[in-house]
């Protein structure tokens, strides 16, 4: 069965392909330079000098990837010292309102929020509390769908930011709407900025911090509940 010649492109890739895997090959047959097609003005040393500019810009794509990743790993491990100072000031304060506001606190400070909420169950120990409002809300009056699995990020539905934020103008540009684990409800913190929180961001941070929050909440709360 005869077989199809290859096209021209592929001819091409086949070329590319052997020279990258022999980049000594003018080195090992120098003859091949009388039969390649140079354009004018340039030779040998215009060759080589193409090439060390092809590895200057190289190297400094790698720089710039390497100066990224270092930004990234430098962003990365202040994020983690802010969650270990908040679970820190968390596990230091036995009593809940103190528990609640050194949460808000860390938020403000640590994590650009420039507004929080809580939505947690009417009878949680936290909805009885003073100044609970508007700090604390009823998960049982919660509009539309519930916030449910990974954090959410981005600008709020209209329904819920007017439930969240009644007053006028008073809504975050962009919120990130965080669930607690174990269903208990859920920690939304909002920016002026619409770009503060994206529906691109990593949430990995926002995860641990509703880990943090639900475990500070549930345990309290269920101290204050307990028997005596």
């Amino acid at each position: 069965m005869p077989t199809t010649p290859p096209t021209e492109q592929e001819e091409r890739d086949q070329v590319l392909a052997y020279l990258r895997s022999h980049p000594d090959l003018l080195d090992r047959y120098p003859e091949l330079l009388a039969d390649l097609i140079i354009p004018h003005g340039a030779g040998l040393a215009s060759l080589i000098e193409r090439q060390v500019q092809v590895l200057r810009e190289r190297n400094l794509r790698l720089e710039g990837t390497l100066d990224e990743l270092l930004r990234h790993a430098r962003q990365n491990e202040a994020l983690l010292d802010k969650v270990h100072e908040l679970a820190l000031a968390l596990l230091c304060s036995t009593d809940l309102s103190a528990r609640i506001e050194a949460l808000v606190h860390a938020l403000v400070r640590h994590f650009h929020a420039e507004m929080v909420r809580l939505v947690l169950p009417a009878q949680h120990p936290a909805a009885r509390l003073e100044r609970a409002e508007p700090l604390c809300l009823a998960l049982e009056d919660w509009p539309g769908p519930p916030a449910e699995g990974e954090p959410r990020c981005g600008p709020l539905d209209p329904a819920l930011a007017g439930w969240l934020f009644p007053a006028p103008d008073g809504a975050p540009a962009s919120a990130a709407l965080i669930p607690l684990p174990g269903n208990l409800g859920v920690l939304l913190i909002g920016s002026h900025d619409p770009h503060r929180f994206h529906r691109h961001m990593g949430t990995a941070v926002l995860r641990r911090l509703g880990d943090l929050a639900g475990a500070a909440l549930e345990e309290v709360g269920a101290l204050a509940e307990a028997p005596r």
